[in-house]
Parts: C-alpha cells; structure tokens; sequence
C-alpha cells in the first residue's frame, strides 16, 4: 500500500455533523511508492472513527498551497471496499484513469497536498 491516510489533528478530532447522526473526519494522504492499476488502496480504519461501519462518503482534493503552484490538475476519487481498511483510491487525469507507475513520475508538485473528508454513521 502507498496511500496512507492520516488523521489531520489541526482540525478539533470527530466533530459529529449538525444532525448528530455522522461524525466528521478529515484526514491527509501521503502517496509513496507506486500507483497500481485500477487504483491504490486506502486504509481509513487508522483514523479512529467510533464506527466500524464504511463511510457515508469520503472526498479527496488537492490541498496544495498557492505557494507550491501551480496545482497537478489531478482528481481523485474513493472507491469503498468491504471493509474501512480496504477502499480504493482512483487518480485520474481529465477523464483518464492514470496509469500504474510511481508517484515519483507523475510530476506532483513539490508542495503537493492530498486531503480526505469521510463522514461515518455515528453510532454503528
């Protein structure tokens, strides 16, 4: 595995949403190694959440600051698994799924920043 979610502690851990039915975690994703065919894995079973359930939803963006401009122009996209440790995360270019290769490769600027939000059922 080379995509490593880890919990982003800047921000207050768990906030729960307004409805109190989902907790809230952000999180950032190192890449290291190489991107697999058809996407990389993406464990988010580390990030503490109180449910063990999959997530709701999980977003991905490029957090990159201005000063590492310009951005990659990349998207990234989560792909549940059957467990929170074994979800998928897919990088693509335009319409373009990206091609197995290393990170390395891919020209991501120096001061790349990929971030994550999942929302998980509160009490499951």
């Amino acid at each position: 595995m080379s995509a490593v979610a880890s919990l982003l502690t800047s921000i207050v851990p768990n906030p729960l949403d307004m409805t109190q039915q989902e907790e809230i975690i952000d999180f950032t994703v190192a890449l290291t190694g190489s991107y697999p065919a058809n996407g990389d894995t993406l464990d988010l079973s580390q990030l503490g959440a109180i449910s063990s359930a999959l997530p709701n939803k999980v977003e991905l963006w490029e957090a990159t600051p201005a000063s590492g401009k310009p951005a990659s122009g990349y998207y990234f996209l989560f792909l549940p698994g059957t467990t929170q440790a074994n979800g998928v995360m897919e990088m693509f270019n335009g319409t373009t799924q990206v091609s197995a290769g290393t990170y390395a490769s891919l020209s991501l600027p120096t001061a790349f920043v990929l971030r994550g939000r999942a929302w998980f059922q509160k009490f499951v």
